[in-house]
């Protein structure tokens, strides 16, 4: 029986010519291209997007904007950035990105021509060079590290002490001598004290007749070891959320926490400086010209972190000693005869005393200093009138109130049609503000609305934690009346 040939019987394949032919660089070549222009239309893209968001980043007249210094210690910081910092960085910056280019241009080949074997020329070894790209980046950090250290001293000097009756506050009614500040940072907020007769931000606490001092200097370092609400001095002035300061002078800051630590920073006029809890750290700061400066708290400190804001105002030495009369004087206490404040009056000393402070000589505010734990020099029972029911141990001063442009923390305004950037607006008009005053031409009006709406839940306009003592529990029992009485009070604390 013949053997049957089965792979000759099977139909031979038609071969088409090269012309003809379907290849797969024809077939994938117009997916490829469409590919090509959507990847080259997403890069440029891309490119168009980064640059409006470098560009966006370049505004001008901004008022976080640290390289638009306004004062000296802001100055010396950004003369350190340029040309040290930013110019040491930017060179090394063009040399290595531009050398890696160079290198890859001049050692690409083609595919046809790479050879796995044809390695680089190999510089280990090579002393000099080993030498060179060892030292080079050492003498730059030592050159780095000379100024920076050299500036972290210079910003670090304060002013002298002050002599007897050269003080803001002197006996004699005589305006003075520098002014130093304690910044106390909180949950979420700052306090200003002004230390304005020189005697130091704390009491004898311990009866030893020394007294802390200014700058840290001299006096009892015993003093500041109690509680800080109770070492802290009762003469001095307090006011919270904005910070007045003469213009053209170097102001000197204590600066400390309550509760955690935060940081004090108001960009165009200084650094950053942390305040930690149990610890002071010393600050100053300068403010060329009369004006509003803005800064943030720049360290993580719970629910309201980014919206604890900071408000420096710098008046003429005119202007600031003015606003220093009027914040030494007791704040009106209002009569029967005008009922919507003396109800707002009412409603204050039953909802509000407990926590805050406003010093008209007539009420008494915070808990009672407990037995056994009564420094040396107080009674049991002394009231402390910055003590109140919070984990920090205070509460905004309100005794002038509607002098300041800010509050909540700084994230409000107090009038409407105030703009602080305007430079066609005198500083010194902010703290003269309030219904009755400075409102004739009808330029300028009180946020009641925003007022209104912070008494009755803050909780609901700012994260807090009031079931934890921490921030302004909400009054949901106070009717529009009530809200309406509470705000006409708080209009007369000028």
């Amino acid at each position: 029986m013949a053997r049957r040939n089965v792979t000759s019987d099977l139909p031979r394949p038609t071969l088409h010519p090269d012309s003809a032919s379907a290849t797969l660089e024809k077939v994938m070549a117009p997916t490829t291209r469409s590919s090509l222009r959507r990847r080259l239309t997403s890069t440029k893209l891309a490119f168009v997007a980064g640059l409006a968001l470098l560009l966006s980043a370049c505004a001008e007249d901004k008022p976080l904007n640290t390289f638009e210094p306004r004062g000296p210690q802001a100055r010396f910081i950004d003369s350190l950035m340029w040309p040290w910092i930013w110019g040491i960085m930017g060179v090394i910056f063009v040399l290595v990105t531009f050398g890696t280019i160079a290198i890859a241009v001049k050692g690409r080949v083609k595919p046809e021509d790479y050879d796995e074997d044809d390695l680089p020329k190999q510089t280990h070894g090579n002393f000099k060079l080993e030498i060179f790209w060892t030292a080079a980046p050492a003498v730059l950090l030592a050159a780095i590290g000379i100024v920076t250290i050299n500036g972290v001293f210079e910003l670090e000097k304060t002013n002298d002490d002050p002599a007897a009756g050269e003080c803001r506050a002197n006996a004699d009614g005589s305006r003075s001598g520098e002014l130093d500040v304690m910044v106390i940072g909180q949950q979420w907020w700052w306090e200003y004290r002004y230390d304005i007769d020189c005697d130091g931000f704390f009491e004898d606490v311990d009866g030893d007749g020394e007294i802390y001092g200014p700058n840290g200097a001299g006096g009892d370092v015993d003093d500041i070891e109690w509680d800080i609400n109770v070492a802290l001095d009762d003469d001095d002035l307090v006011v919270a959320n904005q910070m007045v300061i003469p213009a053209g002078e170097q102001i000197d800051l204590e600066l400390t926490s309550r509760d955690v630590i935060h940081s004090f920073w108001i960009p165009r006029l200084n650094g950053k400086r942390d305040t930690v809890p149990g610890r002071l750290h010393t600050w100053s700061l300068e403010a060329d010209e009369p004006g509003e400066y803005t800064g943030w708290c720049t360290e993580f400190c719970g629910l309201s972190h980014a919206r604890m804001r900071m408000s420096a105002v710098a008046l003429s030495g005119e202007d600031f000693d003015a606003w220093l009369d009027n914040q030494l004087q007791l704040a009106d206490v209002p009569t029967e005869a005008d009922e919507d404040v003396w109800a707002g009056y009412q409603l204050f000393q039953a909802n509000c005393m407990s926590c805050h402070v406003v010093n008209d000589g007539n009420l008494s505010y915070g808990p009672p200093v407990e037995e056994g734990v009564t420094p040396p020099d107080l009674e049991p029972g002394t009231v402390k009138d910055f003590e109140s029911a919070l984990t920090a141990g205070a509460a905004p001063n309100l005794t002038h109130f509607a002098t300041r442009t800010v509050f909540a923390g700084a994230i409000y305004s107090h009038y409407a049609g105030l703009d602080a950037d305007d430079d066609d607006v005198d500083p010194g008009e902010f703290l003269e503000l309030s219904v009755d005053d400075g409102n004739d031409d009808g330029d300028y009006r009180l946020n009641e609305a925003i007022l209104k709406r912070w008494i009755a839940n803050a909780p609901d306009q700012k994260a807090m934690a009031p079931e934890d003592l921490r921030g302004m529990p909400s009054f949901p029992a106070l009717s529009e009346e009530d809200l309406d009485h509470l705000v006409a009070y708080l209009a007369t604390l000028d």
